[in-house]
């Protein structure tokens, strides 16, 4: 191996494109949803405007499916072309899947804060509305990873889960996460940390991925 080949795979330089990837995809991801946390910060928090955070929801989900393709290959040089590129091939596809489970949420929570019902009920309407959005978020990624037709991810997604139990845990933790930041400090900070959690995402789905690729799948390049 010549010096320049030890040099170009040495830690530094192994940290600085992890450190640059992280940025660009942050910055991406960022213009991506722009539309929606520009709306968001106008918006005033009240329960009579959540029709209105589920359709600016939208935007996160061919923004999540961009951040998991760039970050999927480790060695990509041009982390700004690899998203956009997997944003734009993905989108109909990933808006297929996730306006549904945006929808879903949505009237869930619109249930939550206006509906007259037990509080057992609102529970379990928070827990399925939980579940519908690990596994809308679990088909982003395998959209971002594979080329399945829209009519067969759920039950890609649902073996793939099945298979890695321990990825559809690590998603969970993940959206715990999240809420933790937000609550605790602020819904803009979890957007600024939004490419470390897509690294995080395709890391921890990295079990449920294998496992398809070994028994069903075509990956994308």
């Amino acid at each position: 191996m010549s010096a320049s080949a030890e040099e170009r795979e040495g830690p530094l330089t192994r940290v600085t494109n992890f450190v640059y990837r992280l940025i660009v995809i942050e910055v991406a991801f960022v213009l991506a949803t722009l539309p929606a946390l520009l709306g968001i910060l106008l918006l005033d928090q009240e329960p009579s405007n959540i029709p209105l955070y589920g359709l600016f929801a939208l935007f996160f989900g061919p923004a999540i499916t961009a951040g998991v393709y760039a970050w999927r290959g480790d060695h990509d040089l041009i982390p700004w072309l690899r998203y956009w590129k997997g944003w734009v091939e993905s989108l109909r596809q990933t808006l297929a899947v996730w306006t549904p489970v945006v929808a879903f949420a949505t009237l869930a929570s619109f249930n939550a804060a206006f509906a007259q019902v037990p509080a057992a009920l609102l529970l379990g309407g928070a827990v399925l509305a939980g579940a519908v959005v690990l596994a809308g978020v679990a088909t982003l990624v395998v959209i971002a990873t594979f080329d399945f037709r829209t009519r067969d991810l759920f039950r890609v997604v649902m073996y793939g889960l099945a298979s890695a139990p321990l990825s559809a845990l690590g998603v969970l933790s993940l959206f715990l996460v999240v809420g933790a930041i937000v609550v605790l400090w602020s819904d803009w900070v979890a957007v600024l940390l939004a490419s470390v959690m897509l690294w995080l995402l395709t890391r921890t789905v990295g079990p449920m991925l294998a496992q398809v690729r070994q028994d069903l799948v075509v990956s994308r390049e």
